[in-house]
């Protein structure tokens, strides 16, 4: 991991770091239900991201990612934001 990443728990790392290697065998059809998967499994351990920790994390798993990919994911980001903003 990048020392970007200092400030970041442990347990977010252990977490990070398997999302990251899981990330590298996804297509882009498999891009949302991956994401979603991921932001359960975060839930399920009660791990949350600050907005910093969350944009690092989303432009390191961009280097790993084709457009196809970037696109799917900037899909949920969008949607994700509306959601908070409607909430």
């Amino acid at each position: 991991m990048s020392n970007n990443f200092n400030g970041i728990s442990p347990e977010k790392i252990n977490l990070l770091t398997d999302l990251l290697e899981k990330s590298k065998t996804v297509n882009s059809k498999q891009m949302i239900p991956f994401l979603l998967n991921a932001a359960a499994k975060a839930n399920e351990q009660n791990i949350s991201f600050s907005d910093d920790e969350t944009k690092l994390i989303l432009d390191t798993l961009r280097k790993n990612m084709n457009s196809g990919q970037i696109a799917q994911m900037e899909k949920i980001i969008s949607l994700s934001k509306n959601i908070h903003r409607n909430s």
